[in-house]
């Protein structure tokens, strides 16, 4: 797989035959907002000169997103069960796993604060976090109007887990256009003492415009014995944020939500993302999830 300017990428991807499915990587480097090089990949769909502008599903955290989520809505596409769908990965292009959690912390938090040590995000100060609106900014003005010039597409979709996810939250609280269908996996609700729900409580957004489906996950196992259940508390505080959403206070919003029995914070992904979708995609067509 190379890499393809933005003059031929369109061209590539379209033409790359007589494979039945193409993938293009490109490299976005954006000097307005984050002053970051990102990594954008894009999967199409085997039958994509035959479908009238499928869906787009933008993966967030798309280095251990996206590969998932192509598989599941190829597969699951020939059941009805998930749309045929472009697959948008998106990630940060950094040198070390600590530079890429660092990034994940900067661009998906809502305020500025520094985390506690057992999240892996170290050498930080609170200055550095808390730029969500700016990574909003990114994706709005630059990274999803350059995917839409390389691919013709309908409905935008977006996919997160923890960080990323607590981002689709925040997203869907003061921007819910930018997206029509939320798959928001374990979201990160704990960050800050919980500031999501301060920010949900504030109503930046009339209640009635935020018009999306949703659907949000946690692992039972997310609940553990540790000493820091008290501060992370993701199944808990996963059901407690989608029973706001789920009130009569959002009339136009479609939720749906589910607790996986067993599974970690890890292992939760492959599973919310299958389910996520398949849901997402009833809810679209009408049919039962």
């Amino acid at each position: 797989m190379g890499l393809a300017s933005p003059e031929d990428y369109p061209r590539r991807v379209q033409q790359e035959k007589p494979v039945m499915w193409t993938s293009a990587v490109h490299e976005m480097r954006d000097d307005v907002h984050t002053e970051m090089t990102h990594r954008i990949s894009i999967d199409l769909p085997s039958r994509i000169d035959a479908l009238d502008r499928p869906p787009l599903i933008v993966c967030l955290d798309g280095a251990w997103t996206a590969g998932t989520v192509r598989d599941v809505t190829r597969l699951m596409s020939m059941s009805g069960e998930a749309p045929e769908a472009i697959v948008a990965g998106i990630s940060f292009d950094t040198v070390s796993m600590s530079d890429y959690l660092r990034a994940r912390a900067r661009w998906f938090t809502p305020t500025a604060w520094v985390p506690p040590p057992e999240v892996g995000v170290r050498d930080v100060v609170a200055s550095d976090l808390g730029r969500a609106d700016t990574y909003r900014a990114f994706l709005r003005e630059r990274a999803l109007p350059w995917i839409a010039d390389q691919c013709d597409h309908g409905e935008v979709w977006m996919v997160g887990h923890s960080f990323s996810a607590l981002f689709g939250l925040k997203t869907l609280l003061h921007e819910p256009g930018l997206f029509d269908a939320y798959l928001l996996a374990s979201p990160s609700i704990w960050w800050h003492d919980r500031a999501i729900l301060a920010i949900e409580e504030q109503g930046e957004v009339p209640r009635e415009d935020v018009v999306a489906r949703v659907f949000m996950s946690a692992g039972d196992a997310e609940m553990g014995d540790s000493a820091l259940d008290d501060t992370f508390r993701m199944r808990d505080n996963m059901i407690e944020m989608a029973d706001r959403l789920g009130s009569d206070r959002y009339p136009n919003l479609h939720l749906a939500r589910h607790v996986f029995a067993g599974e970690s914070h890890s292992s939760t992904v492959s599973t919310a993302i299958s389910t996520g979708i398949r849901a997402l995609h009833a809810a679209s067509t009408g049919g039962a999830h």
